[in-house]
């Protein structure tokens, strides 16, 4: 007997995960000095934000579209900011380190781009295109779980055939990301069990192949992934577990910061604005961390704004301790300024 198809229910209310309320999408927004005419909504640690280009706005960046916003309704404390720190590609840093793989060890190490990287190195430097980058970050993150060419066909639109050629050359070309993976794999069937780096283990039993030796593809794909993924969230722990001592629990700090939430790899504090920026770079120190052996440092990226749906990524100086936004600078001619 067929199932009966669910009725979709037109209704003001919107059943929800509130444990990670949906993302908005997001809309360029326009940077300009904060003033007296700013919106305080949109002003943020000296800048406002605005979706339409001001005479004063100097830069563009991306970000939460207001509307629709599910997330604006969660804010920080009274006078403070919401606070967002999470890891930077931290699962492909924690692969680039567990595998040593020379040419991303480079790319990080420099501060490159690793997805741009990937698409030069499977594409050529003379094809690199922002689609070509797009379609590496997909095999990048597609690899990480044991993605095979079925899966990636589907993932960039092309045919099983064309998917196989990429992986293919992916691995030629990133030889020790392969035979890392692989090397799981061969773990997990032989002992029936994995453990990742720091010793959390994971039993393979359920996925014995009962048609002969090893474990099945589902099984396969988890040896890829688990070491990984397991890896990110005991870093993850470890993280919350320094910024609560240090940070939340400390003297200093009591009564100007608060927990918010955690969401997958990123730590969310409400924090007083007048000591935003010593927090955030404390967090930063807090939140960094080095596998034992390895050369790629996990690093955290930063958000600051009014509430989590209005979020915007600022950059810090380590120094001088100043939080700037990130946004590429507006080019315009005289006719273009909008008087």
């Amino acid at each position: 007997m067929a199932k009966k198809k669910k009725q979709k229910v037109d209704d003001f209310f919107a059943s929800m995960n509130m444990q990670n309320p949906p993302r908005p999408r997001h809309i360029n927004w326009y940077i300009r000095n904060a003033d007296e005419t700013s919106n305080p909504k949109y002003t943020i640690l000296g800048y406002e934000f605005t979706m339409s280009e001001e005479v004063d706005s100097f830069g563009v960046t991306e970000g939460p579209d207001p509307n629709y916003n599910f997330r604006a309704c969660l804010l920080p404390e009274e006078n403070a900011y919401w606070v967002s720190r999470d890891f930077s590609g931290q699962e492909l840093r924690i692969l680039t380190n567990l595998a040593n793989e020379p040419i991303w060890v480079n790319t990080f190490l420099s501060g490159g781009d690793i997805h741009g990287e990937t698409a030069k190195l499977l594409w050529g430097e003379e094809n690199f295109s922002v689609d070509l980058r797009k379609r590496a970050k997909a095999i990048n993150f597609g690899i990480v779980y044991g993605i095979g060419p079925v899966g990636l066909s589907k993932r960039l639109n092309i045919t099983r055939e064309e998917a196989q050629l990429y992986i293919d050359k992916y691995f030629e070309k990133l030889p020790n990301i392969e035979a890392y993976l692989n090397n799981n794999v061969k773990i997990a069937s032989r002992n029936m069990s994995l453990s990742n780096y720091y010793g959390r283990p994971r039993r393979f039993s359920k996925y014995k192949n009962n048609y002969g030796s090893g474990i099945s593809s589902r099984g396969e794909n988890i040896a890829y992934n688990f070491p990984i993924q397991s890896l990110g969230a005991d870093i993850t722990k470890l993280a919350l577990i320094k910024v609560y001592y240090n940070i939340i629990d400390n003297p200093k700090y009591i009564g100007k910061v608060y927990f918010l939430n955690t969401i997958h790899d990123e730590i969310n504090l409400s924090v007083d604005k007048d000591i935003v920026e010593e927090v955030v770079y404390l967090m930063g120190q807090e939140m960094e961390h080095n596998i034992p052996g390895t050369k790629v440092p996990i690093i955290s990226e930063i958000a600051v704004g009014n509430s989590m749906g209005l979020l915007f990524d600022f950059e810090q100086d380590l120094e001088t301790k100043k939080l700037t936004p990130i946004y590429k600078p507006i080019e315009r001619s005289i006719e273009d300024l909008p008087f």
